[in-house]
């Protein structure tokens, strides 16, 4: 009989921006929102290339009122509440990083993966399954569902997933995009973490807080691939 590797080891992946490109969903969620206000199709567009283009141009706050400023749409608070909605709830046309799959089925030989990610629900779960991902992982633990107060940088999610898969603090490696939520936790309870540091990234180059620092940058999966082997 073939021998199966004891997986002794956790990887645990952050879910936006690292798994898959974060403006990819931006794009998928902007379409939603412009169908939704607009049954022609060419209006739906135009209204999509501008908000596109204000998120390129580094403008990303308050983007549905500027939409309805800018298109002089009418819009009442109460409906731009309900365009959040819709943007929250949409399913997403995105797919995973070129080689994230090859990527996973490799580790999932000999090690446990997993996934600690924030985000509102259900989008984080419409996310993952629009990726197709979730026959990859062990455990995942959207902090949402334990409460705002369990969102990075809070340690909550991360000690949920030792919980779920077992494993000791000492075990895990985390990979994420943000330095400024996604590494204080885990390198607090013990972690080995490592940033995964990719062109486009929405997050990236924000500065991480006190001892919040990667411990190990990666700038390709390949090199991702090396340092965990």
């Amino acid at each position: 009989m073939p021998v199966i590797p004891a997986r002794n080891q956790a990887i645990v992946f952050d879910l936006d921006d690292t798994l898959y490109a974060e403006r990819d969903y931006v794009l998928s969620g902007y379409r939603a929102i412009c169908e939704h206000l607009s049954d022609d199709p060419s209006h739906s567009d135009r209204m999509r290339d501008w908000l596109w283009e204000r998120f390129l141009s580094g403008r990303t706050a308050g983007a549905f009122d500027a939409l309805n400023e800018n298109f002089s749409l009418g819009l009442t608070g109460p409906q731009i509440t309900e365009l959040v909605a819709v943007y929250r709830d949409h399913s997403p046309q995105i797919t995973p990083r070129p080689g994230v799959c090859e990527l996973l089925t490799r580790l999932h030989v000999s090690n446990l993966l997993g996934i600690v990610s924030d985000g509102f629900l259900p989008a984080q779960e419409l996310k993952l399954d629009a990726l197709g991902l979730a026959e990859h992982f062990d455990a995942v633990v959207f902090t949402e569902a334990m409460g705002r107060e369990a969102w990075k940088p809070s340690p909550a999610g991360f000690e949920a997933i030792c919980r779920e898969l077992q494993i000791d603090a000492g075990q895990c490696t985390y990979v994420g995009d943000n330095p400024s939520k996604d590494f204080a936790a885990p390198n607090g309870l013990g972690w080995r973490t490592v940033q995964l540091l990719l062109d486009g990234q929405v997050h990236s180059h924000k500065p991480a807080p006190p001892g919040g620092e990667a411990q190990l940058i990666a700038n390709s999966l390949e090199e991702l691939d090396g340092m965990i082997a």
